[in-house]
């Protein structure tokens, strides 16, 4: 075991900062205690009551603490912390660095005054605590917040207790029964049987009344959209730190769907790469490089995209870019897509046959193994880096649990969670989602909404309006159902954003999203005290927005500081400010958001791993 030792200047006194590092996995910062001028902060008796509860704590054979809310057998993973770690991090205080140039708020060995407990429990005080409780002192992680420049009422600041609470009484599409055809929203497409000429006919009668429907039920939407666009007394937040001299550039970039051209504009090498998934799915993967650095490619990192969005999401904004940014780190980046997406298709089905759009959450989370497993092969690595937005985390959360691909975990040397679909939203509680909540039966989801992909005539309109108008109108649609707003965008984007946001996707992946993500109010059951991962799982950071109104992310890290101890923490990001898609959007994200991802890899990354 080795260590790195760093030094800073805290008011004119030098600070020394230990990281302890196993074959390249930094553990968690302490300082020593023997190392700390005279002047650090004591504890006061509240906190010092917190710290003396842990020698209660019971001890295995070797010294090492269990923690009271689990077993023996849960102790947490890699590495076992004995009391006398404890003691000489009793004097650990937190700091707060503040960069007078951007006003960045981090956790750097920076010192400041003592803070009173108990007036930091009551909420007195806008500050980090300087005393963690006990548990999140034994997992040595702390949740950070940055400075993003948004200021916020004390409403918006409790967002979180708004979120769905969860409804045991639903039970999970899992174990519905099979209703008759057409309505094949269960997942088995052997049980489905073969169509017939009467069938067929059946089917596309059906699927004109949908789009029907759904044409005249848009253009409602549209049109109470536009109203509340303009309606003057809608919330709205100002702008938060505004690059002039980026927002008001001319770059000449046209308004494409196509990857290939935003990586053939900046520079970039695209390649195209196509996997089948063991159900007979065909993927599309994007392949990120630089032709104009020299040497080989780096350390592999997946970048998957949430619902509704494929694998241009990470390349719009220009340099800025999240895929851009991570290339020119270094790394070997692969935009990876879901099924359906960029035309993709099955090597049985048809796009027009209903088996091939029978798909959830759960089998895109199955196709994760295969997603990795693919790109390992092709870049002859042991691991690699996963990071997920959205739908592209709550997958992985589901594939990486109790009982579904446990074996995965091993293969993946970090995970980075950005706006985590784990808990739902306030948002998918208003219109429209609140009617399609209504549609309990299958056999009327599938009259409303069809058996093929969702919301069709999106995908009509993205065809025939010019890319520019589709862009605004795509952005008023998006804003009114999902409660989004816009400062955190640059304004002259949002044409090319939603030219990746806003594809086609299936029609029972929204029924699993109503019917039990929302009514279940989790994708797991967060009434059990029981870890939802083993100790498989790869080491985490968790970076969500405070006002996030499509899902919520505090939820999340509560239960994984109180209950999840087979999970390593690398960071704990809460964004104040911050929407659903910012993380990835945000005008200052490259800043705030970018160096704790590369951070995360970097700290978990076994450097012996170079590919062969």
């Amino acid at each position: 075991m080795t260590s790195l030792e760093t030094s800073g200047d805290t008011a004119g006194m030098p600070v020394k900062v230990k990281r302890r590092v196993r074959r390249a996995r930094p553990l968690n910062e302490f300082v020593d205690a023997s190392e700390m001028p005279e002047e650090a902060p004591a504890w006061d008796s509240e906190a010092e009551s917190a710290y003396a509860s842990l020698k209660d704590l019971p001890e295995t054979s070797s010294g090492a603490v269990v923690h009271s809310n689990a077993g023996a057998d849960s102790l947490y993973p890699r590495e076992r912390r004995t009391l006398s770690d404890l003691e000489s991090e009793r004097y650990t205080p937190t700091y707060d660095n503040l960069d007078a140039d951007e006003g960045n708020v981090w956790n750097e060995s920076v010192g400041h005054e003592p803070v009173s407990y108990q007036d930091y429990m009551e909420g007195s005080l806008d500050v980090e605590n300087p005393y963690l409780d006990a548990s999140e002192q034994h997992r040595g992680v702390r949740l950070e917040r940055p400075n993003t420049g948004v200021h916020l009422n004390n409403r918006d600041k409790h967002r979180d207790d708004d979120m769905v609470h969860f409804d045991p009484t639903e039970d999970s599409p899992m174990h519905e029964h099979l209703e008759s055809f057409p309505a094949f929203f269960h997942h088995p497409v052997s049980e489905y049987g073969e169509f017939g000429l009467l069938s067929r006919i059946y089917l596309e009668l059906r699927q004109l009344f949908m789009l029907l429907v759904t044409s005249v039920s848009l253009g409602v939407i549209v049109q109470l959209a536009i109203i509340h666009y303009l309606n003057p007394f809608r919330k709205m937040y100002s702008k938060s730190r505004t690059d002039t001299e980026f927002e008001e550039r001319i770059t000449g970039e046209r308004l494409s769907d196509r990857i290939e051209y935003y990586c053939d504009y900046w520079g970039y090498r695209c390649e195209e790469y196509t996997l089948v998934t063991k159900g007979g799915w065909i993927l599309k993967a994007h392949r990120i490089s630089d032709p104009r650095r020299r040497g080989g490619r780096g350390y592999p990192v997946v970048l998957q995209h949430g619902i509704l969005c494929n694998s241009l999401f990470y390349f719009t904004m220009e340099e800025r870019s999240l895929g851009f940014w991570l290339v020119d780190q270094g790394y070997d980046v692969w935009s990876t897509n879901i099924r359906s997406n960029y035309g993709a298709g099955h090597t049985k089905y048809s796009r027009s046959d209903p088996r091939f759009w029978a798909w959830g959450l759960m089998e895109l989370a199955d196709d994760l193994e295969d997603v990795v497993d693919y790109i390992l092969e092709q870049t002859r690595h042991r691991q690699l880096a996963y990071v997920g937005h959205s739908q592209g985390t709550g997958t992985m959360f589901l594939a990486l649990s109790n009982g579904k691909h446990v074996s995965l975990g091993h293969k993946l040397s970090s995970f980075t969670a950005l706006g985590p679909a784990v808990f739902p939203g306030p948002a998918l509680q208003r219109f429209p989602f609140r009617v399609m909540q209504r549609l309990h039966s299958r056999w009327l989801w599938s009259l409303l909404l069809g058996v093929r992909d969702f919301l069709p005539p999106i995908e009509i309109t993205r065809k025939l309006l010019p890319a520019f108008l589709f862009g605004h109108v795509a952005y008023l649609i998006f804003g009114y159902c999902f409660n989004f707003h816009d400062h955190n965008w640059v304004d002259r984007q949002k044409p090319k954003l939603f030219r990746a946001t806003g594809v086609q996707t299936s029609s029972e992946l929204l029924y699993y999203y109503m019917h039990s993500f929302v009514f279940r109010g989790c994708i797991f059951d967060p009434t059990k005290t029981t870890p939802w991962f083993p100790r498989s799982f790869p080491p985490l950071s968790v970076m969500y927005g405070t006002i996030d109104s499509l899902v919520v992310g505090k939820p999340l890290v509560d239960r994984l500081l109180q209950y999840e101890s087979n999970v390593e923490l690398v960071h704990l990001l809460e964004l104040q400010g911050y929407e659903h898609m910012d993380m990835v959007i945000g005008v200052d994200a490259y800043k705030l958001v970018f160096p704790k991802i590369k951070d995360t890899i970097e700290r978990t990354r076994d450097l012996e791993d170079s590919g062969n």
